[in-house]
């Protein structure tokens, strides 16, 4: 008995072994790049692309109309301007605004898009300063809460192969090197 399955275990065991070899002609479905570059100049058309914003809850309401990022101090971090358009019942001929964020970087593996991550709370500056006066608290706070919304739902780049999951990023000379795991 044991004679008759010593040559049937050989056999599955010698055509499991042929079965696992890699086939180095196979189509892989993900590209292995282990680094890759952004230019700072094509994400900022393509936020121009998207602009303008606007968000309106009751009478405020919040036109975002341009957007660009540059590199940060240290290399490792986005800086993002916003100019953008405040008007509510108080002030219904807008007050022009600009806001500054600093952000990281990420890669939606399912989306393939490349979009702003970490966003730190934006510092706003009123162009015109007489017309602050009738900002109240909830008013900044809803200013602040919907930039950094509406900078969540931007794509920086949105890839058109399959890469892998993003480990870091150095942004130099108007380049971002993105560092893949």
């Amino acid at each position: 008995m044991k004679r008759v399955y010593l040559p049937i275990l050989l056999s599955i065991t010698f055509l499991t072994s042929c079965a696992s070899i890699n086939n180095p002609f196979a189509k892989r479905e993900t590209i292995e790049i282990k680094e890759g570059y952004l230019s700072l100049k094509n994400i900022n058309t393509n936020l121009a692309k998207q602009m303008p914003l606007i968000q309106k809850v009751g009478k405020n309401k919040i036109k975002i109309v341009s957007a660009t990022t540059f590199a940060g101090k240290d290399g490792k971090s986005l800086i993002t301007e916003i100019e953008f358009i405040f008007t509510s019942f108080e002030i219904p001929e807008g007050l022009p605004s600009i806001a500054r964020v600093k952000s990281s970087l990420t890669y939606d593996l399912k989306t393939k898009e490349f979009k702003l991550d970490n966003i730190s709370e934006p510092q706003v500056k009123f162009l015109k300063e007489s017309l602050v006066e009738y900002i109240n608290p909830k008013q900044k706070k809803f200013i602040s809460d919907t930039i950094v919304l509406k900078l969540y739902d931007l794509i920086l780049h949105k890839s058109k192969k399959e890469l892998r999951a993003m480990k870091g990023f150095i942004v130099k000379e108007g380049k971002i090197k993105i560092i893949f795991k």
